[in-house]
């Protein structure tokens, strides 16, 4: 006589555990650090254009984000590969560079240079995301292509990249026009309607390339997390929104108020998400 050997059967739901979140504390912790003083920067600005204070934020906040990607930089490596990371941390370091000399001399906002060479390095650092993105891109399209397969939303594997190709080509589509459409600002730093459409256009690809994505991101850090992230970019489309509709309003005019307020809550946004995201990686190592 056998044992009798136990089945289970179809109609049986074994509960599957969110997938571990493999990015350390320390990179979200950094990002989020980031995002907050960059939003502080903003609300600062808001008050005191000329705030000396608000302006070393805005070089701060995007170093400090450049920092939580270094120290993710094994992981992303191996996922994304190392031109990719080198290019996403150099643009973020370049959006910091842009402030810089209104962090060490506020006055330079009254000159055109000092607006051009803001609106031109912040521009470059978009652009470089958009390499990043487009770099990650063209490493799915090879996997997929050597494997025939993608792997699919929740797997576990290390060296996969779960974003959609729907994803990543909105996502990097989304930041090559806002970075044009920055560059164009450069070009015209009195004020340029096509570069605050172009920006506005660019915002909004980014927020839908996330939202494409959503299920598999909220899988893994939380629904409120990916919602409020994907808000804060939104957020953002609407400032820029806001300068299309009267391109030439003055930096000191009740137009730049209204983005400055956008950008204040959307980077706040985006730093509340990523201590969601802490929050949920902590109760899951105490429930481990």
């Amino acid at each position: 006589m056998t044992a009798a050997v136990p089945t289970v059967s179809a109609a049986t739901t074994v509960p599957v555990a969110p997938p571990e979140i493999r990015v350390s504390t320390l990179s979200l912790g950094a990002g989020a650090l980031g995002f907050a003083l960059w939003s502080l920067g903003w609300f600062l600005l808001i008050a005191d254009r000329s705030s000396h204070a608000a302006w070393i934020l805005q070089v701060v906040g995007p170093l400090l984000i450049a920092v939580g990607i270094i120290t993710y930089i094994d992981h992303l490596t191996r996922r994304i590969g190392l031109m990719a990371v080198i290019l996403g941390v150099l643009g973020s370091i370049t959006c910091a560079i842009a402030t810089l000399p209104y962090a060490i001399n506020p006055a330079e906002l009254a000159s055109d240079g000092g607006m051009r060479f803001g609106y031109g390095a912040y521009g470059v650092g978009l652009v470089l995301g958009f390499c990043s993105v487009a770099l990650t891109l063209t490493r799915k399209e090879s996997v997929f292509a050597r494997n025939g397969k993608v792997c699919p939303a929740g797997c576990p594997c290390e060296d996969v990249v779960h974003a959609s190709f729907v994803t990543l080509a909105t996502a990097a589509v989304g930041l090559l026009v806002w970075g044009i459409g920055f560059l164009q600002l450069m070009v015209e730093p009195g004020g340029s309607r096509m570069g605050w459409i172009l920006a506005t256009i660019g915002t909004a690809l980014v927020a839908v390339g996330i939202t494409a994505h959503v299920r598999h991101l909220a899988l893994r850090f939380g629904q409120l997390a990916i919602v409020t992230g994907i808000a804060s970019a939104f957020i953002w489309s609407l400032g820029y929104l806001m300068n299309a509709l009267n391109p030439t309003a003055g930096f000191h005019s009740t137009w730049y108020t209204v983005l400055f307020y956008c950008y204040a809550i959307g980077h706040l946004l985006t730093a509340f998400s990523l201590v969601l995201v802490i929050g949920r990686n902590r109760n899951r190592v105490e429930g481990a």
